[in-house]
């Protein structure tokens, strides 16, 4: 009788330890604990996704002061399932303690269809914590033109014809708000209540986040533009030009020299800080800087490089091409330059928003 009962017992036993090795926590965690044993230079993020850390390095720009080359190490970024990446979530206070970057990336270079297809994404200026934003874009073949509301609540996209969406990171929802071909441009309220954006050639319109209606508007849009209070500031084609909205005056104008000729003067890159206090423009022979305040301007020819995305006070720049981050202290005369992603291609430009976090400083500390 006894012996039955430890024959009972040992079966028992034995059958929990089978259900222990088969249970699906046991099985992930082991399978995490073999490939951190066998890549211990990578970090896993899920099962298919991982970083690792790698110095940033040389970088040259055709014309350029000197510059110190800054080496420290970068996260570089392997993903294969998107779906298993972090999502950006509004509610968590830890992402947005420095200025952000936006971009659209498709991640992978497989035949899978999500995978391969066009997200958008954010990170933080020194690299770290990258998100998925939304996967909303995965059916456009490119995307032109990126513009994050002042709340970080909602991201708007054009596609390479000028069709337009907004998600909402707060509740999830798309509003496909113009469908037609037009130009890119668009700029949010300073409330983060409207957006406004071309939606014919010389023709405006605005979307009401509040609302979802879509409404024609008087305000003429520039990408590369400010609202704030009763003011825009915006960089036209030579100029950094303010308007008072209420009474339509011209506050000022700050122009390119205009003794040059038109291919000299007229801006190939333009940018405006977070604020709208310092503004750029430059070509392949000559670079202005703005400064609104002030009401001042400083032209350079050789001595300068170029700040397709601009930083709170004109401190930090970057240029707006991610198959390398390449950031400009432009007070420190430093430089950093990386490779963010493994693989997979990005599309358009990159933006900076959250501008203001930190100060408007994009790393931490001093670097």
């Amino acid at each position: 009788m006894m012996s039955a009962l430890k024959k009972i017992l040992l079966l028992a036993l034995f059958s929990i330890t089978l259900m222990g090795c088969n249970d699906p926590e046991s099985v992930a965690a082991e399978a995490a604990q073999l490939r951190a044993e066998q890549h211990p230079d990578r970090t896993y993020v899920g099962e298919h996704n991982y970083y690792t850390m790698e110095s940033s390095g040389d970088i040259e720009f055709a014309n350029k002061k000197d510059l110190k080359i800054m080496y420290q190490d970068f996260p570089r970024y392997f993903i294969e399932k998107a779906k298993e990446w972090p999502k950006e979530d509004l509610n968590d206070a830890s992402s947005y303690d420095l200025p952000r970057f936006q971009f659209a990336w498709a991640n992978s270079s497989s035949e899978d269809e999500y995978e391969s297809g066009l997200k958008i994404w954010s990170m933080k200026t020194d690299g770290t914590d990258l998100r998925l934003v939304t996967d909303a874009t995965i059916g456009f073949a490119s995307i032109r033109n990126l513009a994050r509301s002042p709340n970080n609540r909602y991201v708007a996209w054009a596609g390479s014809g000028g069709q337009k969406g907004v998600y909402d990171l707060k509740t999830g929802k798309v509003s496909n708000m113009h469908k037609f071909t037009s130009p890119l441009d668009m700029l949010w309220s300073e409330d983060s209540r409207y957006l406004y954006f071309d939606d014919a050639i010389n023709s405006y319109a605005r979307w009401d986040s509040e609302t979802g209606e879509v409404s024609d508007s008087d305000l003429k849009v520039r990408t590369e533009a400010v609202l704030t209070g009763n003011k825009i500031i915006k960089v036209t084609d030579a100029a950094v030009v303010g308007y008072n909205l209420k009474t339509n005056e011209r506050l000022f104008v700050l122009s390119s020299d205009r003794s040059l000729s038109d291919k000299e003067r007229i801006f190939r890159v333009k940018s405006i800080s977070p604020t709208g206090r310092f503004a750029w423009g430059s070509n392949q022979s000559f670079a202005w800087m703005f400064d609104t305040k002030e009401l001042t301007v400083k032209q350079m020819t050789t001595d300068y490089t170029p700040a397709q995305i601009l930083g709170k006070d004109a401190h930090f720049s970057a240029l707006d091409s991610f198959a390398k981050v390449r950031i400009v202290d432009r007070v420190g005369d430093r430089v950093w330059s990386w490779r963010a992603f493994y693989y997979g291609a990005l599309s358009g430009d990159a933006i900076l928003y959250n501008g203001l976090a930190n100060n408007g400083l994009w790393f931490k500390e001093d670097k």
